[in-house]
């Protein structure tokens, strides 16, 4: 009998932590001390790319699953949860910072699909404007001051320099989705780095545009919104760029805060090929980069974000400009087809600047490639 009773005691000490785990408003609750977390999906590691943050209602994660499902963790500085995720199902927990603040994190599975866009063999509808770097001295003073003709000194071919300026901007800071430049342009970006500020995906995106276009290389910021742009309150789009490499005659996508390039099958693309690819040759995919970025946790961060995609009509590099637009609108979104139309960014932000097509050929339109000096080709 007192055996019996030793071995009942036994099991409830061992079974206390299962009953004591403690619940919030019916939901599992992990603490933290730190805002920065971790999250394993799969066997893939994303260290420090999330913060917990208890002023938003509900901070969503999107986990991208491959197969029909797979294990997700999420670990705080001094506590964990793992659960299997699988596509079109969500998973609500709390975490409790500093231990006063309910943070509740809702984590949402999703599958790869390819968006559809409209490509008519017809004259494209919109006209853009692209830098000509015809006696720019804003460009000037960016290329010669930062030396950018030395960054890209031997490069073999259009792809490689492209390469070797995003690597090099990627450097200039830690990325901070916080802080924003005292004014919005690359110059004083780089000078406020250099002074030690660090900066969002935005000053990514505009120092490696303007640098891409100081050697004679057409670049164009891109904007990406999630598909729930309208309903999600924060984190709901990303910024990066395209370069226009004329050895290949297309558009490439690439991401500065990432330092990446995506490649299939040798052949760079553009962000909406770069959607494509995942959903359809994610094996054959490859992410390039010359600081060695990962392929599964960048194309598990950016695949929500390749939704809607929008750029200005006016993409010429300098501070006091007087932007072109088309009938009172700074930008194009290229919008799937059948999707809506979104009117709002982030719940409470006007989406009033844009025109709407569903047609990839009116968004990647060549640009005039005459009279181009200032190229650093060799």
């Amino acid at each position: 009998m007192k055996k019996t009773l030793s071995f009942l005691l036994m099991l409830l000490v061992l079974l206390a932590p299962a009953v004591a785990q403690k619940t919030y408003k019916g939901l599992p609750v992990i603490k933290a001390e730190t805002v920065v977390a971790d999250y394993k999906v799969g066997s893939d590691w994303v260290k420090g790319n999330w913060n917990i943050s208890p002023q938003i209602a509900v901070d969503e994660l999107k986990v991208p699953v491959h197969n029909k499902k797979v294990k997700f963790s999420f670990y705080t500085d001094s506590d964990s949860i793992s659960f299997t995720v699988k596509p079109g199902t969500s998973q609500q927990f709390y975490v409790l910072l500093h231990n006063k603040d309910y943070a509740l994190t809702e984590i949402k599975g999703f599958g790869f699909e390819a968006l559809k866009f409209n490509k008519p063999a017809t004259k494209p509808g919109y006209s853009f404007v692209y830098e000509q770097n015809q006696n720019n001295e804003f460009l000037n003073t960016l290329r010669e001051q930062y030396n950018l003709d030395a960054i890209v000194a031997g490069a073999a071919n259009d792809t490689e320099r492209a390469l070797r300026m995003v690597n090099w901007v990627h450097q200039q800071w830690n990325h901070n989705g916080m802080n924003e430049p005292s004014k919005p342009d690359a110059l004083t970006i780089l000078a406020e780095a250099k002074a030690g500020k660090q900066f969002r995906c935005v000053e990514y995106g505009t120092v490696t545009a303007a640098s891409l276009n100081a050697i004679g290389l057409p670049a164009r910021r891109l904007g990406l919104k999630m598909k729930e742009v309208e309903t999600i309150e924060f984190g709901a789009g990303h910024v990066l760029l395209e370069v226009y490499l004329p050895d290949l005659k297309k558009w490439v996508m690439l991401d500065g805060q990432f330092d990446v390039m995506p490649v299939l099958n040798n052949v760079p693309l553009n962000a909406v090929e770069f959607q494509q690819a995942i959903a359809n040759n994610y094996d054959k995919l490859e992410i390039r980069s010359l600081s060695g970025a990962s392929k599964p946790q960048y194309v598990n961060w950016i695949y929500p974000y390749l939704y809607y995609f929008d750029v200005k009509f006016d993409n010429r590099e300098g501070i006091a400009l007087e932007r072109k637009k088309t009938d009172g609108k700074q930008s194009l979104m290229l919008v799937p087809v059948g999707a809506k139309e979104p009117k709002v960014f982030q719940i409470k932000n006007p989406i009033d600047y844009c025109k709407y097509t569903t047609s990839v050929a009116d968004f990647y339109q060549a640009p005039e490639m005459s009279n181009r000096p200032g190229t650093a080709r060799k």
